[in-house]
């Protein structure tokens, strides 16, 4: 996104925060440009708020309704909590935003998220753990949230075709990991189903005294509850290196899981390449959108 369309979207949320949520005066600056945009509403030392403008196309407007209906349900306790949306003026959690080139985006403030950044450490990650026990045993959410399916072989072989030569050898390993998956009948998911985060990362998590508070609940649904631990353990593989282990060990002991049992690792060995395979479907997407942006904006200066 050039300045000059940054300039115009932060102008929309200023003007929608101030007349759809009685922020007036409220700076926005832009802090993650992906599928979605975020913005912090406030001074760049202390956001009041998070502004979130959603993908102009993947979810539909139930979707993102679900997704904050399930935010203003969890229950909080001592272990956990979540940075809860802010209605607008009409008592509405999403508001749909008018941009100058016509394009209507919807957009969604949040609290900020209390307490501190979750780290590598053993006491964050039990915490983190507990947090997540908690989480999947909230079995009204499931209800509310909509439904997550793994994808199918077919997409699968399909999105690995996708994704280009740029990222050929993470592709290919992530192709071998899959053949052999499935040689041994293990690519499917398996263990409890309910509600699920969907991006469990420690970057989505802060940590005020024992409780987690959890936000970006972007990719939440009813689906298979492993596939949070298969995230966050992927993440800490690649984060923690020789102490990832032990972290791990501290996060099952939270989550009330004894021990790493055979069920479970078979099970994450799926999960992790499905994993695997969404991150890399999601830069190859975004890469298309950000030539795809560059080349609306060349035609739009050529008129």
């Amino acid at each position: 996104m050039g300045s000059g369309e940054r300039e115009i979207v932060e102008q929309a949320v200023r003007a929608a925060l101030q007349a759809d949520y009685c922020l007036a005066g409220e700076g926005a600056h832009g802090v993650v440009q992906g599928v979605n945009r975020t913005l912090a509403v406030g001074p760049e030392q202390g956001p009041v708020a998070y502004g979130r403008l959603y993908r102009p196309a993947g979810r539909s407007d139930a979707d993102i309704e679900a997704e904050l209906a399930v935010l203003d349900t969890v229950v909080a306790s001592s272990w956990l909590d979540v940075a809860l949306a802010m209605a607008n003026r009409q008592q509405r959690f999403l508001t749909w935003l008018q941009l100058a080139n016509a394009e209507a985006r919807p957009m969604a403030v949040f609290r900020v998220a209390t307490g501190e950044p979750v780290w590598e450490r053993a006491e964050d990650l039990r915490a983190a753990g507990a947090a997540l026990a908690e989480l999947h045993g909230q079995s009204r959410l499931a209800s509310l949230a909509p439904c997550r399916e793994l994808a199918t072989g077919a997409e699968v072989d399909r999105t690995i075709a996708q994704v280009g030569d740029r990222w050929k050898g993470g592709r290919d390993r992530l192709a071998a990991a899959i053949a052999d998956l499935r040689k041994q009948e293990a690519d499917r998911a398996t263990g409890p189903v309910g509600f699920c985060h969907g991006d469990f990362r420690l970057a989505n998590l802060h940590r005020t005294g024992d409780r987690i508070v959890m936000f970006d609940f972007d990719d939440c649904g009813q689906g298979p509850q492993w596939l949070d631990l298969a995230t966050i353990g992927w993440w800490l593989e690649l984060a923690a290196g020789d102490e990832a282990a032990g972290l791990w060990r501290a996060f099952l002991a939270g989550y009330g899981q004894a021990e790493d049992t055979a069920e479970l690792r078979e099970a994450l060995r799926w999960l992790v390449a499905v994993q695997h395979l969404r991150s890399l479907e999601h830069v190859w997407k975004l890469r298309i959108a950000v030539s795809l942006a560059s080349k609306e904006r060349g035609a739009r200066d050529e008129r």
